[in-house]
């Protein structure tokens, strides 16, 4: 991999760990999203400097270019957060939907009484 390049995956990697960590002090990531994030970034920091860690794994799986297995990764990345965002998502309508419900049987039970 290109000098140039490492130096520069390796400063967003670390930023992209000093923003999580931040987002944690502001209390909008729970101890689960830190450690998976924080496990992400060093994990890329970790295969930028070493690759060719990566491209041993890369054969062992029969996948002949690198670019391959780190598209085949990142996909099976995003899926997982983009599962996780649904159900959290499906989660807080169902939170929602219940509050709404309550609060209109309140409003019926008040004017009925009146």
């Amino acid at each position: 991999m290109i000098l140039g390049l490492q130096i520069i995956a390796i400063i967003f990697a670390f930023l992209m760990i000093y923003f999580a960590i931040l987002h944690r002090r502001r209390g909008e990531l729970d101890r689960t999203e830190i450690i998976s994030w924080v496990t992400i970034w060093a994990v890329t920091i970790f295969i930028v400097i070493f690759p060719e860690i990566l491209r041993t794994f890369a054969k062992t799986f029969f996948i002949t270019r690198l670019f391959d297995l780190m598209i085949v990764g990142g996909f099976v990345l995003v899926i997982g957060m983009v599962t996780r965002t649904y159900v959290s998502t499906k989660r807080m309508e169902k939170k929602l939907e219940d509050y709404v419900r309550r609060e209109s049987l309140k409003d019926v039970e008040k004017k009925s009484k009146k």
